[in-house]
């Protein structure tokens, strides 16, 4: 009897964060209200204070879980050591898992990406916790191994890692909310919308390679 409770309390918990990401990323955080959550997810609209203390709690838990699920992705396949030689081939090999990962994520999640987005241009009043908790440590992470690749000089010595990670991050993720907008561009990368793969190589011979031959 306990087991099928905590299974029921486990499916409406996940059923008021789907309904709740939806929610948000369409009409934000303030214009979403727990009535509308209660409907959208068919849950009592009192499981919203009992599992998250209330809507902004459910708000940073929907943004949370999101992190969670990138954070347990990029540590599945931990980056290199000191003790691992940096060849250029092993560099672009993890240059090219963040872009496979970040695309896959912003396909399987776009409610939540565009909730993230937002969060960035309002100053990330409500995700900060959450960027300097998780998102900032797996960004650590790749600055190491770039600087690792600085070293064998692989990499040019003078770039900021923390830039070349922002324009690569905010260039895969800009480019979704454009194609999002439907404008004239939309038709000018179509090839690429239909074909992830072509995309993710096309983005890190730019980012890598460069566009000049």
């Amino acid at each position: 009897m306990s087991s099928t409770k905590n299974d029921s309390k486990t499916h409406s918990k996940l059923c008021i964060l789907e309904a709740a990401a939806k929610l948000f990323s369409k009409l934000g955080v303030d214009r979403t209200s727990t009535r509308e959550i209660s409907k959208e997810s068919k849950s009592n609209i009192s499981l919203i204070s009992y599992h998250f203390g209330g809507k902004e709690g459910l708000y940073k838990e929907v943004m949370r879980e999101f992190a969670l699920k990138i954070q347990s992705q990029f540590c599945e396949v931990p980056l290199m050591d000191d003790k691992k030689i940096v060849t250029r081939e092993a560099f672009t090999e993890e240059v090219q898992r963040i872009v496979d990962h970040m695309i896959d994520m912003r396909l399987s999640h776009p409610e939540i990406s565009i909730i993230m987005a937002r969060e960035k241009i309002e100053g990330m009043p409500l995700s900060r916790e959450i960027h300097e908790e998780i998102f900032y440590p797996l960004m650590r992470n790749f600055f190491h191994l770039f600087k690792l690749a600085q070293d064998n000089k692989i990499v040019k010595a003078d770039l900021n890692p923390a830039l070349f990670f922002i324009l690569l991050s905010e260039g895969i993720f800009g480019f979704y909310e454009v194609m999002d907008c439907k404008t004239s561009l939309h038709k000018d990368c179509e090839d690429l919308l239909n074909d992830k793969i072509k995309l993710k190589k096309q983005i890190v011979d730019l980012y890598l390679t460069g566009a000049l031959l």
